[in-house]
């Protein structure tokens, strides 16, 4: 491994959730923030930017260090796929089915995601602001893939040279811990589903070696995310 990409390892995976944590932090103890139309759209594009630039300077990095990108998960991965890797997945996406009906079919769950969701405040409410936030999606599907699951289990995995349980636990555990530090902003109860999402990411990506169904999947759940926040408000 390069200093340059042990230098990007700091500044990713260790940094940058700290900052975003002491930021989230300090906006919640503030109060909530009134997100205008114009003002959500900026958002939008500003942090779906702002994540392709960091999974930019990742392949850059990694390219000039002389390492293929499909190390990174950017290939097809070891075929045939690992089918406990691959059941897990399933796995997580009949949970996520049962959870998203839970919140479609229960009015009090309903009315707690709705009061979660305007806490947020930057979610869609019509299919004008929709279309802006998909961008948002897809950046995070491929940014956040690339950062958290490609590149930093990539390094881990190298840097401890190891797959003695503990290593292959650390090399999981602690991009997932940042992943979920990073979106703090969320709420601390959000914050373990998203770590839980992020080892189970995680382990498909280890066995597999493979981002392109983790993408796909990680863009779809932020956009039906937007979709039901908008679903939601209108039924309001």
């Amino acid at each position: 491994m390069s200093l340059a990409l042990h230098i990007v390892f700091a500044l990713l995976g260790v940094v940058l959730p700290l900052v975003l944590f002491a930021t989230a932090s300090k906006r919640s103890s503030a109060g909530p923030l009134y997100w205008s139309a114009g003002l959500k759209v900026r958002m939008y594009y500003a942090n779906g930017a702002l994540l392709l630039s960091l999974a930019a300077l990742v392949l850059i990095v990694w390219y000039v260090a002389g390492r293929p990108f499909a190390e990174l998960g950017l290939g097809w991965g070891a075929l045939p796929y690992d089918p406990v890797a691959v059941g897990v997945i399933f796995g997580f996406l009949a949970l996520y089915a049962i959870d998203l009906y839970g919140e479609i079919g229960n009015p009090e769950r309903q009315a707690d995601t709705r009061k979660k969701f305007r806490e947020l405040g930057f979610l869609p409410v019509n299919g004008g602001q929709y279309l802006h936030f998909l961008f948002l999606c897809v950046a995070a599907g491929v940014g956040e893939e690339i950062v958290y699951r490609g590149f930093m289990i990539t390094y881990l995995r190298e840097s401890l040279g190891s797959t003695e349980p503990w290593a292959v636990v650390a090399t999981l555990f602690i991009p997932a811990v940042s992943f979920g530090v990073a979106h703090y902003y969320q709420g601390a109860r959000a914050v373990v589903k998203i770590v839980a999402m992020a080892l189970l990411f995680g382990f498909f990506f280890y066995q597999t070696g493979t981002l392109w169904p983790l993408i796909l999947l990680h863009t779809a759940i932020d956009a039906v995310g937007g979709l039901l926040n908008w679903a939601l408000e209108r039924q309001s």
